[in-house]
């Protein structure tokens, strides 16, 4: 991101670059999920339905990917267990013929010796596991398993690996960090390490549900009680891994429109982000927005190429160069913005929840 003074028609402090190609897509195999966790956004999403992204779709999907020239990530993640497809590895099998990094992110249930042997041949470029819990207490927030199962599932993987001399799939652990976890950050990256983890993400949680508003760990206008990014590296010990930010007052980047970015919903929906693949509430600073779905086309019937060349998503992505979104984490009365709060156009005019990204800020990161 570039910093500059002034543009054609209103000072600007932020720019960023916007891809002019596909280079990653991102792929919810699976609305389904076998467990509970206290935070996820399942539990709000506006007509939520559970779904398997089909054979039928994935057939579609295939040759606009291997046509796809810049093509580099194809990730494995939604707001599901992508391993509930009963397809996924027919679906995983079809994707590894496309030329691109295969990335799959999992709550690791359903990974024993078969699976791990599956994923190891394939193989699989890295496998991100998701766990939030104390590991020496109940799991409170990934809740319907335990430690002990994520510490076998990784052991599953760590002696396929061994046993057919190779280094793939790279492990990562995706940890939210919250106040209910937060003293317990070394206890879990320590045990992520003792199980053969590779690199870590330390996220925030971002409120979906009104409950969850008092867990946060990022600030607006004042310095967090508690810094991820002075407690985090001395656990790490040099271990790769990509630690939030926590002040919402710095420059943004959204990390979609820069990479390139579709993500294609477990229905075949084609949209720009994870944030806009879904209608739900969200907790902003305290104040409840609606941030609604925003779809270019469905697979279904529309090539992967003409959705994102249409006028619509080209103009979506244009609005990124001058980031012409306003900044809502610097508003001091975000609970009084009728434009958020009545209309659902923000203070520019845009129908899109944008001004209030937390990806773009860093303060929610994924893989």
């Amino acid at each position: 991101m570039q910093r500059t003074s002034q543009f054609s028609w209103m000072i600007r402090t932020e720019r960023q670059s916007v891809a002019n190609q596909i280079s990653q897509v991102y792929i919810e195999l699976s609305t389904n999920c076998n467990l509970a966790c206290r935070t996820c956004i399942r539990h709000s999403i506006e007509h939520f339905k559970p779904i398997h992204f089909s054979k039928k779709l994935m057939n579609r999907l295939i040759p606009m990917l291997r046509n796809l020239p810049a093509l580099q990530r194809i990730v494995l993640l939604g707001f599901g267990e992508a391993l509930c497809n009963p397809l996924f590895i027919d679906h995983l099998t079809a994707l590894k013929s496309c030329n691109a990094k295969i990335v799959l992110v999992s709550n690791a249930h359903f990974i024993n010796a078969k699976i791990a042997e599956f994923l190891v041949k394939l193989p699989i470029d890295e496998l991100w596991i998701s766990w939030d819990d104390d590991p020496t207490t109940p799991a409170t927030i990934r809740r319907n398993i335990s430690p002990t199962a994520i510490k076998e599932k990784i052991a599953a993987i760590v002696k396929t690996r061994n046993a057919h001399t190779t280094s793939l799939p790279k492990l990562g652990m995706e940890i939210v960090a919250m106040r209910t976890n937060a003293t317990a950050l070394s206890k879990i990256i320590n045990f992520g390490k003792n199980i053969g983890i590779e690199q870590f993400i330390i996220s925030n949680l971002f409120p979906y549900s009104e409950s969850l508003q008092s867990e946060i760990l990022y600030s607006q206008f004042t310095i967090p009680e508690i810094m991820l990014s002075a407690i985090v590296p001395k656990i790490l010990a040099g271990l790769p891994a990509r630690i939030a930010h926590q002040n919402a007052d710095t420059l943004r980047c959204c990390p979609f429109i820069e990479k390139g970015t579709i993500f294609i919903t477990a229905m075949g929906n084609i949209a720009p982000c994870l944030e806009l693949a879904y209608t739900h509430p969200a907790w902003y600073f305290g104040s409840k927005r609606m941030h609604r779905a925003l779809y270019f086309g469905n697979i279904r019937n529309t090539d992967l190429d003409n959705s994102w060349n249409c006028p619509q998503f080209a103009d979506f992505r244009k609005k990124f160069e001058y980031y012409e979104f306003p900044d809502c984490s610097l508003c001091h009365q975000p609970n009084m913005c009728w434009h958020r709060t009545v209309d659902i156009k923000d203070c520019y005019g845009n129908e899109t929840p944008c001004g209030e990204c937390l990806w773009a800020k860093n303060i929610i990161i994924c893989p």
